[in-house]
Formats: C-alpha cells, structure tokens, sequence
C-alpha cells in the first residue's frame, strides 16, 4: 500500500473515532440498562438453546450474508487453512522464540496480575491436564496482549509497526510471525469500516486490528462473561487446545449480566416450567444461547456486541482480533449508542449454579443452527 492510501485510511479512522466519541461516548449518561433481572432464571431456562454450527469451505459472501450480517455465531473447521504458522505454531515455538521476554498475566477479567517470564509460564502450562467445562481455577493466569504504549499501538494499527523499538510480546511477536499467517480465507478482501479501509486490500497481519493478541491460557482458566470494550466483530483463531464456553442473544444481555453478579430472582407470578425446547417457536423466541467447542484449526466468529463467556478446556494458543465492515456499520453504530461501551462481569455466569444446571438439563436438547 503506498503512502497517500495509507494516509487516506489513517484519516478515515481519526474520522470513526472522533465520531463515536461525540455521539456515543459524551452521552453515555443517557444509557438506560436493566439493573437486576427478578426474572433471569425463567429467561434463562426459557432461551433457546443452540450448537454453534460448524462449516467448512465457505465463501465470503455467504459468510458474510448467512452470519456475518445477521449476527449469528459459526466455527469455520477449515480457517486456518492457508496460514503456515499451523504447522509449527506451539508451545515450544513461542518458548524457543520468544521465551526470554517478560509478560504480564491478567485474570478472569482482564485484570493486570504477575509479571512472569514467558518461558517460565509456558512450560507450566503446556503439561497441565484437560478439564471439563464448567471447571475453573481461580488460581491461573491468562496470557492476553501486552501493549507498552498507546502511541505504539497506533503505529502498528497504521501498518508502521517496523519502526517500533520495543519490549512488548504482543509487539515483537506481531512484527516476526507476519509470514506466518494472513487474512482467513472467508472474511473479505475490502470494505471495512473498523479498521477504516479506504484504499486496498485488509491485511490483518500488516496493519495491526482492535484487540489483536496471541492467548495463552492453561486448562481452568476463563474469560468470564463480558461484551468486547469496543463492540466489535471478533474471530478467535483457535491454534492449540480446546476452547468451550456460551455466546448470549443480544436479548440477554442485561439478563445473563445480572444473573452472573447476583441480582436475580423469579417472583411468584413467573414459577413456571421453562418452555420446553421441542415446542419452542423459534420466530418468536428472541433469547438464544449457543453453546461452542473450538478445536485447533478452526476459527469462530463472535458477532458483534453480543456477550460471551469462553473457558479453556486443555493447554491453549489462540490468535484474535476484531473488526467491523462497512456494510455493519450502521446497525453497529446504532446499537452501540443504545447501550454504550462493552463491560465485564464481576464473576463467570458458570459460577452460578442455576444457570449451569439449566445448561446441563438442556444440553442433550441442543439445537443445530444449521437445521433451522
């Protein structure tokens, strides 16, 4: 991409920021949400209970029309396909790479915990068994991205990163493992909003996107429930490991949040059985829960805005960023300014004992998305 291209793009995201910022973020005070939900138990064993379906050799345009722009979770078995880091990417790469280097863990929600070295940490982890999901241990750690600047982070996200001295892993390893991998086959070429692509072709692993990082995380350990800060579209690129966890209808949203930090109840008019899966009509049931399992290989898309609470089932890598396309961006921009920035539970929604009982006595009714 030449200069004036990339001078056009970097304008165009100055334009996007500094327009959400007045019309969203100086009126976040207006944004009204549920504070508790007495009926959280009803709507939870009520919702619609999905498999997140699982597709392979799918085109960009159906992709984007099937799920992209209706808002529906999906696992791409074959993503990784064209990257060549699948076939070396793993613990003892990024520890014989890159093990040297200090990081910083975070916890459940994304909180700054012990600095460690790399090497240390990865070892540690890679040995530790698989767990079942719905097992946490609030003792380990999260390996996410580790920024050292926000002034950096704009020189990468503007495709200037090779200019950048640093001692960030999310950085350095960004720079080095570029011929690694690429834009996955099925997301489009052109027409993003967020980053702003103006002129050219999107290439991800060029021009650093919102949230981009390379987890590590060991068996146990959770992102608890939250909607991404930003809002945005995100694909988790699963490399190494198992993942498995929930993605929430917007519907649910203040629901699953409020049940999660404890502010539920059923009050005595709604005790009631949950509607039974099999006499559900999907057309007018707008509360849905797709239940996943990511394997390595595969890439999973979390729609924008929706909440979403992923655990790690056995030693894991994954690579992730976000993104909006153009052709979003309106719906996006809309509902962002109905409900404001992204957040995080105070706790993860499987610590709760109801909700993981609901979950259990319906996965055997799991519905195929695909069969819809």
């Amino acid at each position: 991409m030449n200069f004036f291209s990339n001078a056009w793009n970097i304008l165009g995201d100055l334009v996007i920021w500094a327009h959400e910022e007045v019309r969203i973020y100086h009126h976040s005070d207006k944004i009204v949400r549920e504070t508790e939900s007495p009926d959280a138990l009803f709507r939870l064993g009520s919702a619609e209970y999905r498999h997140v379906p699982k597709v392979s050799d799918i085109s960009p345009s159906e992709f984007h029309e099937r799920y992209l722009m209706k808002k529906e979770p999906v696992i791409i078995v074959d993503g990784l396909r064209d990257w060549k880091g699948k076939h070396f990417w793993s613990f003892d790469y990024f520890t014989q790479e890159f093990g040297e280097m200090l990081v910083q863990l975070q916890d459940t929600g994304f909180k700054p915990k012990q600095i460690v070295e790399l090497r240390t940490y990865l070892q540690e982890i890679a040995s530790l068994p698989a767990v079942e999901l719905g097992n946490i241990n609030p003792d380990l750690n999260y390996l996410r991205y580790t920024y050292d600047a926000f002034f950096k982070h704009l020189l990468f996200t503007w495709e200037l990163g090779h200019w950048v001295k640093t001692d960030s892993f999310s950085f350095r390893a960004f720079q080095r493992i570029q011929e690694h991998w690429s834009r996955p086959y099925f997301l489009p070429e052109r027409g993003y909003k967020i980053p702003c692509i103006q002129f050219g072709a999107f290439q991800p692993n060029k021009r650093m996107s919102q949230d981009w990082g390379l987890y590590f995380s060991a068996p146990g350990v959770c992102t608890r429930l939250h909607v991404d800060g930003m809002r945005t579209n995100a694909v988790l690129c699963q490399i190494e490991g198992r993942k498995a966890g929930w993605i929430f209808s917007s519907s649910l949203e203040d629901v699953v949040r409020n049940a999660a930090e404890g502010r539920m109840g059923l009050p005595h008019s709604e005790k009631q059985k949950p509607i039974s899966q099999n006499h559900k009509s999907v057309e007018h049931n707008p509360d849905r829960i797709w239940q996943f399992d990511l394997l390595p290989g595969e890439i999973m898309l979390i729609p924008k805005g929706l909440a979403h609470e992923v655990h790690t089932l056995s030693p894991s890598i994954s690579l992730t960023y976000n993104f909006i396309t153009s052709a979003e961006y309106r719906d996006y921009f809309d509902f962002k300014k109905q409900r404001g920035h992204g957040w995080i539970a105070k706790s993860p929604l499987v610590a709760v004992p109801e909700f993981f009982h609901i979950y259990q006595r319906t996965s055997n009714t799991l519905i195929n998305s695909d069969t819809l």
